[in-house]
């Protein structure tokens, strides 16, 4: 770092707290509307730095780091979906082999829970102990216990196992849509979600249509032996989830992520993150621990000599958690009322979708294997899944760039939200199985599209100290969405009534989205 040389200049006291630059030197942009929307839930030192940071990742670009970044947080989306369509796909050949079953949607009552325990744990400790703890733990989790609820021989076992499943797939997106917005923004990031929806839609299209019982057998008539497709989908999903946690802990190293270095004042650590990317990408190194030390002078804030940081010590962890307990990140949230109002929508959009969205796509195979029923089999319902399930994957990507217009995030959630709702009122009445194929397509994409922009405003709006607060409740809402969802479609069953409240729902996202003060289009994330 000796041949990175940087030219630094303070600001008057009664200037704007700016640092401007040529070429080589520091520049953060102060950003008002930001400031104001944010005020005292960070620290004017932090913002400042912050901003430096976001600029010189901005400059250093999107390179070889991020493009590895970009593949194993997708494992992270790929494990999530695994779990959410994995037992949506697998319900209806265990409900023909277990004598024990009085609602099969009953599993996925026990997996929701575990879904919420597992966003809110990983969300806050995310803020208290860094992204690294989950990011390498939930992958590892969910592909041990993927693999043994293959193993399950009665009901009862299948949905403990499923609830364990939830506690680290809860914590899988939240925490890796954090890291790579820490590093860098893709709104694409989501395309992994719907590609993993493929690929559990392709694993029980062989598994599922050839290993399991026919449709109309029951637990008398149907034995372990001939219902085996299940099983080697449960293992095949559990054995890729343990591939990609070798993948995250053995070949691709992650640095903590700068911003949350920032936050718990550990400035050089900071720093070599940052260069450590810049290193990746084959650019010179642009950030030192000086030019973070000029912000703390003008700011009045302490700082270390040469660049040492101090390390917490127990005491300190203990009491940073109890501060936690005591609710300071939940506090800091509402620091301003524009910041209060956008947390509080931004909540209840996650809640909405979280229920909107598995009434239609969690149960979408089961959905057509009862709706025609005079031509359905197995190969016909697993078929029209994976092409609906790929025409998803186009959601997110058009959502990359639509997102960059002048609507921005907020309108382009709207007008997605209630153009899905639309679709989903008429797919309903479609009568025939080739509409009925073309309208969950559209429905998918478009929803998928809703999806992708919301993971990517949700944690650009809130500062990184309580980043992992902010989003990871937002993740338990949704998951507790998911739980409601699953609580109506076991009184339903696998019929219309559902799709109906799904579209109802997504008018109400769009009214939400309408509510929105703040648009993070055009800012730079804290």
């Amino acid at each position: 770092m000796d041949d990175i040389q940087a030219n630094e200049k303070c600001a008057q006291p009664d200037q704007d707290q700016s640092l401007d630059h040529d070429v080589g030197k520091i520049t953060t942009i102060d950003d008002l509307e930001v400031e104001n929307f944010y005020g005292s839930s960070t620290t004017q030192s932090y913002r400042l730095k912050s901003e430096l940071v976001g600029k010189f990742m901005e400059e250093i670009g999107m390179g070889w780091f991020q493009w590895k970044l970009f593949v194993v947080t997708g494992f992270g989306w790929i494990v999530d979906n695994f779990a959410s369509q994995g037992i949506g796909s697998v319900q209806p050949p265990i409900k023909q082999e277990f004598f024990d079953i009085v609602q099969v949607s009953y599993s996925s009552v026990a997996y929701y829970v575990g879904l919420i325990l597992g966003a809110s744990f990983w969300g806050l400790s995310s803020d208290l102990m860094g992204r690294k703890p989950a990011f390498n733990c939930t992958l590892l989790i969910a592909g041990v216990f993927l693999c043994a609820a293959a193993g399950s021989m009665n009901f009862i076992a299948f949905s403990a196992l499923w609830a364990v499943i939830g506690t680290a797939a809860g914590g899988n997106v939240p925490v890796d849509s954090m890291i790579f917005l820490e590093f860098y923004l893709l709104t694409a990031l989501s395309a992994w979600w719907n590609l993993s929806q493929l690929i559990v839609s392709l694993i029980a299209w062989v598994f599922l249509a050839n290993f399991s019982c026919p449709t109309d057998t029951t637990p008398e008539t149907c034995s372990r032996s001939q219902n085996m497709g299940w099983r080697y989908t449960l293992i095949t999903l559990g054995g890729l989830a343990l591939t990609f946690t070798f993948v995250r802990i053995f070949i691709f190293k992650l640095p903590e992520t700068p911003r949350y270095l920032l936050s718990q004042g550990r400035d050089q650590e900071a720093v070599d993150a940052v260069n450590h990317v810049a290193r990746q990408n084959g650019k010179p190194e642009p950030l030192t621990i000086a030019m973070l030390q000029e912000i703390d002078i003008r700011m009045g804030s302490p700082f270390h000599e040469e660049g040492e940081t101090t390390r917490m010590t127990t005491k300190e962890i203990v009491k940073e958690n109890m501060q936690a307990f005591r609710g300071e990140h939940y506090k800091a949230l509402f620091a301003t009322p524009t910041l209060g109002r956008q947390t509080i929508i931004i909540w209840a959009i996650w809640l909405t979708v979280g229920i909107a969205y598995p009434l239609f796509f969690a149960f979408l195979p089961s959905y057509l294997a009862t709706k025609f029923t005079e031509n359905s089999s197995l190969y016909l319902t697993y078929r029209n899944y994976c092409i609906t399930s790929a025409v998803g994957i186009v959601g997110p990507l058009s959502a990359a760039v639509s997102v960059n217009t002048r609507l921005g995030r907020r309108w382009m959630m709207g007008i997605s939200a209630v153009v899905t709702a639309v679709f989903l009122f008429a797919y309903v009445g479609v009568k025939s199985p080739a509409a009925d194929l073309a309208f969950s397509c559209i429905t998918s994409l478009l929803a998928n599209f809703e999806y992708a922009i919301m993971y990517a405003f949700t944690p650009e709006s809130f500062p990184a100290p309580h980043r992992g607060t902010g989003v990871g409740t937002a993740a338990a809402l949704l998951r507790l969405g998911g739980l409601v969802a699953s609580v109506i479609s076991s009184q339903t069953g696998f019929t219309s009534a559902p799709i109906y409240a799904s579209a109802a729902l997504w008018v109400t996202v769009g009214v939400f989205c309408l509510g929105l003060p703040f648009e993070t289009h055009g800012h730079d994330a804290l």
